[in-house]
């Protein structure tokens, strides 16, 4: 009947006549509780004259303990007087019979010979134990368990036939287990070869600064976690020698400070894990009582130990192969996050995320401005409910620069911030670092990364959390770029296109404009417009220059003060076309062409005056203007005439077009008619059909029309720059 757990019970007797019946009924009724029905019978028995043998030649208190260890039976008898040496135990034959007389005086350590699997004492300072033990299971062939081995201060026997204690061992290191379940087997069986009451193994970290402990049994009542420890105190003889070692007393050893001595251990044996001459890590098996261990039990330590040692050394070097790949595979990842945001916001915000998934707890992002103040731009704890304390508290007490783990705050600052509360002063105590974001020498933050009290914050960690602050500080530099690019390109922008709080009130017109740059933030478009007034006329212009940028910027600067200084020295619309030709090709604006429609409106003046406008216009090389009467017919204005910038030996010629009131103009760039759905695009009739829709709207209302129109036959297709004029005559 297979067990896979420990199962242990004490109980304490008194040194009475009825201290025999009652420890046979404790010992039966837990075994009967456990299903344990094999060997039952000789464990009563066993238990039966040792607890007599406590009784008659101890007269103490005794305490009688029952484990089971997977098919293992183990019953220690325990009594206080460790000085008084037990009767020489003789051969004996013994024949188990029903209604056999079991209270037989001095045959306990005789039927112990007999009949046990392993049976020994062990001495203390204040106590004498004396244990056997006894398998439960059916042992045989290939599927027989390793029995439990006694201290060396034991005398044992094992049956004929019996595997070697290191038979299983054998098959765990065959099995293809990753290392922590490997490392689980070996602690668990380790510990039940020796007897003792706890196992751990200990790895040496890489960098051979640390012990990372890095699995145990018996040494927490919860669930167990590797962590790792510069201090003596938590591995006795962390210093291994290629050799094991015994530890008689911890307490003596002054141990009373590690996992050990808090989970209640007394003794200890280790032996070193080597590999090729080096020490590679360190398996130690404790027990509750002081001594517990002799030269025997470190000897089969040791003997286990190297058998184990290339096995665990090559795990864990496929283990630190894994990790390595997910440390790669995670700063991928992140690198992909944080290029695809050109934000400074945002990439706060990922990064705290990225971090709190793979490093920390918790993380808080800062910001330093060029005046070197900082500023809290995220902050995030795995828990939700805590994020509001942590963002109080780093508000309060911003994190020193900390590049080794440890607290971030000292409690007292804490404290005197008025901010003693739990919460609060766990997130202080808890291990953590806080690692500048700098780029060419200049500091743009901080991320600062925290873990639970407890906690181990390894060195492999600490590393991954600069390489991702490297990403961090390179998409924050990127984004501050973009920002301060965007800023000036829109500046640059507003000073091509005319101010809507300096545009002239025109007289009899209702007029509205559109410009929507199709590029970046960063990079300025090349289509402008502009209307401004001049000595009893109102001028204005719609153009577009061949590319997007600083270049095409300089077009668009060149050609609007142009035409504003010639029109305020009344020249015809076609003086100002050859003169702004000339000025762009002097100014060797090369593969720079402008296509422009120019116009001048002025009242009607003699016998129709007040009903409606003269106009104008020279269109060079630009999209033609199109009018809506009041029969809701779309008619072009002007003829098409050269662009500019391409050729000096070009003349313009103004045409004039008088317009009614109710009359509706609409000039537009080409991003209007080679709007493009797939293979179909809008052209000129495409607009035409919308246009003349738009009979009775004001000259907002067209540009919301046409808009609108634009986006359902192309959603998403704007794919260039975009700018009307719209002229409502009344």
């Amino acid at each position: 009947m297979p067990h896979d757990a420990t199962r242990t019970v004490h109980r304490e007797f008194s040194p009475s006549p009825e201290t025999v019946g009652e420890a046979r009924v404790f010992v039966r009724d837990t075994l009967r509780d456990w299903g344990v029905r094999r060997s039952a019978d000789e464990a009563i028995l066993l238990t039966s004259e040792l607890v007599t043998n406590a009784v008659v030649h101890a007269g103490t208190t005794l305490e009688l303990t029952v484990r089971l260890v997977d098919d293992d039976l183990e019953i220690v008898v325990a009594d206080r007087v460790p000085q008084r040496a037990l009767p020489k135990a003789g051969p004996l034959r013994v024949t188990l019979s029903p209604g056999a007389d079991v209270h037989r005086g001095g045959l306990g350590l005789a039927l112990a010979a007999t009949v046990a699997d392993a049976w020994g004492v062990s001495y203390s300072r204040n106590d004498k134990a004396v244990w056997f033990r006894l398998a439960v299971d059916e042992r045989t062939g290939e599927d027989a368990r390793t029995p439990l081995t006694p201290p060396s201060t034991a005398v044992s026997r094992s049956r004929a036939g019996q595997p070697e204690p290191w038979a299983r061992l054998e098959a765990l290191l065959s099995a293809r287990l990753s290392l922590s379940e490997l490392l689980e087997q070996i602690v668990e069986h380790v510990r039940v070869v020796l007897g003792g009451d706890a196992a751990y193994i200990a790895l040496i970290a890489a960098d051979n600064t640390e012990w990372e402990m890095a699995a145990a049994v018996g040494l927490s009542s919860g669930p167990w976690r590797p962590f790792r420890s510069r201090t003596e105190e938590t591995f006795p003889s962390t210093t291994p020698e290629p050799r094991p070692v015994i530890n008689d007393d911890l307490m003596i050893a002054r141990a009373h400070r590690g996992v050990l001595a808090a989970a209640g251990m007394r003794s200890l044996v280790t032996a070193p894990l080597s590999v090729d001459g080096r020490i590679t890590g360190l398996i130690g098996v404790a027990s509750r009582r002081v001594r517990h261990f002799g030269q025997g039990a470190a000897r089969r330590l040791q003997e286990g130990a190297d058998r184990l040692a290339l096995t665990v050394e090559r795990a864990r070097l496929a283990q630190v192969e894994v990790d390595r790949r997910a440390s790669l595979s995670f700063l991928a990842e992140a690198n992909d996050l944080l290029s695809g945001t050109l934000d400074e916001q945002m990439t706060a915000a990922l990064a705290a995320q990225l971090s709190t998934s793979r490093l920390g707890h918790w993380c808080v992002v800062h910001t330093t401005d060029e005046l070197g103040v900082d500023r809290l731009a995220f902050a995030m704890h795995r828990h939700e409910n805590v994020t509001d304390v942590l963002r109080d508290l780093v508000g309060a007490l911003m994190p020193a620069e900390r590049r080794e783990p440890g607290p971030l705050w000292p409690i007292g600052e804490v404290v005197a911030a008025g901010l003693g509360d739990a919460l609060s002063l766990e997130l202080a105590r808890g291990p953590g670092i806080s690692l500048p974001l700098t780029a060419h020498g200049r500091t743009l933050g901080r991320i600062t990364i925290g873990r639970g009290v407890g906690e181990d914050f390894p060195k492999e960690d600490v590393d991954l959390a600069a390489d991702l602050a490297q990403r961090v500080s390179s998409a924050m530099e990127n984004a501050r770029l973009y920002s301060a690019q965007t800023s000036m390109s829109e500046a640059l922008q507003r000073s091509l296109l005319p101010a809507r709080e300096k545009q002239p009130a025109i007289p009899g017109v209702d007029y509205a404009v559109f410009y929507q740059p199709a590029g970046e933030r960063t990079v300025v478009g090349g289509d402008f417009y502009d209307l401004f007034a001049t000595d009893g006329r109102w001028c204005f212009a719609i153009g577009d220059v061949c590319g997007t940028g600083p270049e095409a910027a300089a077009v668009t600067g060149l050609a609007r003060h142009t035409l504003r200084a010639l029109a305020r020295e009344g020249f015809s619309p076609a003086h100002i076309m050859h003169r702004l030709n000339l000025a762009i090709l002097e100014e060797s604006l090369t593969t720079r062409f402008l296509t422009m429609l120019y116009g001048e409106m002025a009242p009607i003046d003699g016998p129709d005056a007040g009903r409606g406008m003269r106009l104008r216009l020279v269109s060079a090389g630009h999209p033609l203007p199109l009018r809506l009467d009041r029969r809701g017919e779309v008619t072009t204005l002007a003829t098409s005439q050269p662009l500019l910038g391409a050729f000096e030996d070009v003349e313009f010629f103004t045409e004039t077009v008088e317009v009614a009131p109710g009359d509706v103009v609409l000039a537009v760039t080409d991003g209007v008619t080679e709007r493009r759905n797939g293979d179909d695009m809008l052209g000129d009739e495409g607009l035409e059909k919308i246009f003349s829709g738009c009979s009775g709207l004001t000259a907002q209302a067209v540009i919301s029309r046409i808009d609108r129109e634009l986006e359902e036959f192309a959603p998403g297709g704007h794919t260039d720059d975009t700018a009307m004029l719209v002229l409502r005559f009344t």
